[in-house]
């Protein structure tokens, strides 16, 4: 007849062992719980253990056997659950492993190391919207385990809950400044809700000049104005200190509106400016802004224009969110382009020979489109600055994707590398700017972009080359149809 313990007794016999296990005495703890069992066969606080010597060995198909007889005895015990969780987990049975945790945890909702463990299993399985359900449950249980905390980030970060995660990582660091990886993740959020650009770009003079011109044409002190994109605040603090009656600027970027928020605090002129925490397509007149604006200011321009969508933005905005009679700012965009070539920046392009070695074969793997952050680079233009696309934000009410060729004529020898593209922006009294650093004094906030051939091609003077040019309303592209002698 097998033996039965009473429960105090078993938790002695347990301590004892955990005693030795702790100890790191894992042969002796094996050992002893090995003998018991065969006195106490029944007892499921001992084959849990076993299972987690085992376990700890590396059997992990031996703990498994031991976790299977410790449930058919105790069903409703989440320790053992736990345990035979994390033994499936590291034999790789993820799918399994979880199940073990779910389950656990639903037999006692406040058991927190479950939900931990069933959140990093989930993490393993890429199941991260799954993840973030135990993980809240976790942070709620215990708030101030900065692991946890952390974990919540992470799956908040991986499907895209930027907001949430920077909240997290944000908390996390409040209990542990120094967390390498919080620190890190919330630098990866912040690339990405405010990427790096932003800096060069508002100390662009030139650019800033144009805008600060633009409106200083155009605006009237009843003017009242819809700004799309308040990235910084700085447009419509210009455009306030120039009298403008009434600013409304919308931003979808939550840390941007956070920043614009004390920037325009700090200039005192919340009376003047309110920001909308909305994009430009969800704005209502009537809710969100009183009525249709009297200037339309918008700066959502990409280094290849039309990166932000701009088109879509403008159409919907004329349509319902200014007056007929409008101004625009700016009133129009074009698209520039030249081909280029330059020693200095085929090195940085393409790859050729060494020491008689040809590697030309690497170029085919080489991205066909490059953002030119290196300007001190020597480009050589090759030909005349070509406006391919204008765009006329004041008499166009829809702008279509376009298609077309056109005839560059060579006016530098040597070999050409591609297209290099830039952007135009004015107004029609003469005011405009061009971020073609080859007649700007500073480095633009907006890239030239380079759209490269094939391979480098070897032009004279007075060659036409033929280059088709496309965009589909959010990206421009440009390659080489033929070249003619």
């Amino acid at each position: 007849m097998n033996k039965v313990l009473d429960k105090d007794s078993e938790q002695n016999i347990v301590k004892k062992i955990l005693k030795l296990y702790n100890s790191k005495d894992y042969d002796q703890a094996k050992k002893n719980a090995s003998e018991l069992l065969k006195s106490y066969p029944n007892s499921s606080a001992l084959l849990n253990i076993l299972g987690v010597i085992f376990n700890n060995q590396g059997d992990y198909n031996t703990a498994i056997k031991y976790y299977i007889s410790a449930i058919k005895i105790d069903p409703n015990n989440p320790e053992i659950y736990n345990n035979f969780g994390s033994t499936l987990c590291k034999r790789g049975d993820f799918k399994e492993g979880l199940e073990k945790y779910e389950k656990a945890a639903k037999i006692k909702p406040d058991f927190v190391l479950a939900h931990q463990n069933a959140g990093r299993a989930t993490i393993f399985l890429k199941k991260y919207e799954s993840a973030i359900k135990h993980f809240k449950n976790a942070v709620k249980l215990q708030p101030n385990n900065v692991n946890f905390v952390y974990d919540l980030a992470y799956s908040y970060f991986k499907v895209g809950k930027l907001d949430e995660s920077l909240k997290s990582c944000d908390q996390a660091l409040a209990l542990d400044p120094y967390m390498v990886e919080a620190i890190s993740t919330k630098n990866k959020i912040l690339a990405k809700l405010v990427p790096s650009w932003h800096v060069p770009m508002l100390n662009d003079d030139d650019r800033n000049n144009f805008y600060l011109s633009a409106l200083k044409s155009n605006i009237k002190s009843e003017s009242t104005i819809l700004e799309i994109g308040t990235g910084s605040g700085l447009l419509s603090i210009v455009a306030a200190n120039l009298g403008a009656r009434k600013i409304n600027t919308c931003e979808s970027n939550s840390e941007l509106v956070k920043m614009a928020t004390q920037v325009i605090s700090r200039n005192n002129l919340r009376d003047k400016i309110n920001i909308i925490h909305k994009k430009s397509n969800d704005i209502k007149v009537g809710l969100d802004i009183e009525k249709p604006a009297d200037i339309l200011l918008s700066e959502i321009f990409s280094s290849e224009f039309l990166g932000e969508g701009v088109l879509s933005t403008i159409e919907d905005a004329k349509k319902r969110l200014i007056s007929k009679n409008s101004r625009i700012i700016p009133e129009f965009g074009s698209i520039m382009i030249s081909l280029f070539g330059g020693d200095e920046i085929g090195k940085y392009i393409y790859t050729e020979n060494f020491e008689n070695i040809n590697l030309k074969n690497f170029n085919s793997i080489i991205p066909k489109k490059h953002y030119l952050y290196r300007q001190d680079l020597n480009i050589l233009f090759m030909s005349k600055a070509l406006e391919v696309f204008h765009f006329d934000f004041v008499q166009q009410n829809s702008f279509p994707k376009e298609s077309k060729k056109v005839s560059i004529e060579v006016t530098q020898n040597g070999k050409c590398y591609g297209i290099i593209q830039w952007i135009r922006l004015g107004i029609k009294n003469g005011i405009s700017y061009e971020n073609n650093f080859s007649k700007l004094k500073k480095p633009s906030g907006w890239q030239q972009v380079l759209y490269l051939f094939d391979g480098p091609i070897e032009l004279k003077v007075g060659q036409k080359v033929s280059v088709v040019c496309k965009h589909d309303r959010n990206t421009p592209w440009f390659f080489l149809d033929k070249i003619d002698d």
